[in-house]
């Protein structure tokens, strides 16, 4: 057999994945890019009993059995069908490649997943971090998560008596177009039907300019494993997680709207305290994450409120504008799992 590697499962294109893939064959480590949404149309899937391949983005085939390590990173399963598919045979090439994609992996990957695709699944889910990190200690914003007019309304003037504004976000959001946190106004409080239409969550605005971006690494290799049925088994993930952290300072309520403002010396490295580093921890071991980018803000009194963790975050635009090297961590970080 030959030597264990990384295979990057990502869509075409995604920059993350180019630059880790380079960054990996440079320190002579073995790395396959997997582009999920590249499927269709090669030959290079293909299971039974005693074969268990997938196609590589450089035209090749990568045996399943040979991977240390899936990074799960872009995992998009729509897709580059050819122009002129019909809806219903999309539907079809989109439900069969990811199905047969995943099935393989399930199968025949004995490796360490970078997340597992359960946990990613899981953990992307707002209701499911907010708990987890609730009970990991961190401060959360008081939050209410209804489609119920009546509910929002009561939520929102309890708030407003205390002086707190409200903030708006998406549970899951938009593929094909970025909805931003917006504060809630009275023009959105009488809109009953556009409420009705799908829960949204609805959450304390913390006061503030300072945010805290944080790439967090599983330290060591993984333990447990998931069942065919999704059940997590074993007695933990990692033995802890190593933080690389920035500190954003914007006026935006949500900075991510003016990325082109997060010039040098607004955005910049900087450190966490032990505290926060442990509940970090603690949090993605409760979510069952290799990894994770975290979002926190810091309240008037500099206390780290809990925002959110995306299992497959960006960092590289936090090591563009901070000049703090992400990509090094991480490559090392995906080493690990191979040696």
């Amino acid at each position: 057999m030959a030597v264990r590697h990384v295979a990057i499962v990502s869509e075409r294109d995604d920059l993350h994945a180019a630059v880790v893939r380079e960054g990996l064959r440079r320190s002579g480590v073995g790395c396959d890019l997997i582009e999920a949404d590249g499927i269709c149309g090669h030959d290079g899937l293909t299971w039974s009993d005693d074969t268990s391949t997938l196609p590589t983005a450089d035209g090749g085939r990568i045996d399943v059995r040979e991977i240390g390590a899936v990074w799960w990173r872009r995992p998009v399963m729509h897709q580059l069908v050819p122009q002129g598919t019909g809806e219903a045979e999309a539907d079809l090439v989109d439900n069969d490649c990811r199905n047969a994609l995943l099935g393989v992996l399930l199968n025949d990957f004995s490796g360490t997943w970078i997340s597992h695709p359960h946990a990613t699944s899981d953990a992307e889910n707002k209701l499911v971090q907010l708990r987890a990190a609730r009970s990991a200690g961190f401060q959360v914003p008081l939050t209410l998560i209804s489609q119920d007019p009546a509910e929002i309304r009561k939520f929102c003037a309890s708030l407003n008596a205390r002086g707190r504004e409200v903030i708006v976000k998406t549970v899951r959001g938009c593929s094909t177009r970025p909805l931003l946190t917006r504060r809630v106004t009275d023009a959105h409080l009488a809109a009953d039907q556009s409420m009705r239409m799908t829960p949204a969550i609805y959450q304390e605005c913390v006061p503030g300019t300072r945010h805290i971006r944080a790439l967090c690494l599983g330290s060591g290799s993984g333990s447990g494993s998931w069942s065919g049925s999704g059940s997590w088994s074993g007695s933990g993930s990692w033995s802890g997680f190593d933080v690389h952290a920035v500190e954003i300072e914007s006026d935006e309520l949500d900075w991510r709207c003016n990325l082109r403002g997060l010039v040098s010396g607004i955005t910049r490295p900087t450190t966490v305290d032990e505290a926060t580093a442990a509940r970090m921890t603690d949090t993605l071991e409760r979510l069952h994450l290799a990894m994770g980018v975290v979002d926190l803000k810091l309240d008037p009194s500099g206390c780290p409120v809990w925002l959110e963790v995306n299992p497959q975050g960006q960092f590289l635009f936090m090591q563009a504008l901070s000049g703090k090297d992400f990509t090094g961590p991480f490559v090392e970080f995906l080493s690990r799992q191979v040696r």
